[in-house]
């Protein structure tokens, strides 16, 4: 072969590489926990652990994993109002109720 078949062989290999490189900004290289479904809502008494992923170079979103007590991981909306509370600081449980609704008899002796 000609020296200038191998080079115009090689820039053509070399331009291919370079522009189906999975690397880009904002590209398929985006490595991001939270793919395909994302939940409006969570059960807090379900909750046992949350994480809180702000925008980096590894991915340009802001995430929010939660771990729940069965050892199943989900990940949350961070625009949808549960969200925006647990990236604000607002994270409330709710007092669990008292006495549940039926009356107890009590024993007489």
């Amino acid at each position: 072969m000609k020296a200038t078949t191998l080079i115009l062989l090689f820039l053509v290999i070399f331009g291919l590489t370079a522009m189906l490189c999975a690397g880009r900004v904002g590209g398929q290289g985006e490595r991001c926990l939270c793919r395909g479904k994302i939940q409006k809502r969570v059960r807090l008494q379900n909750v046992q652990k949350i994480e809180k992923f702000y925008p980096s170079p590894s991915c340009s979103k802001t995430e929010i994993v939660i771990s729940l007590k069965r050892g199943k991981t989900v990940c949350l909306d961070p625009d949808a109002r549960q969200g925006k509370n647990i990236l604000n600081g607002k994270k409330r449980m709710k007092p669990k109720s008292q006495g549940g609704g039926k009356n107890k008899k009590k024993n007489r002796q």
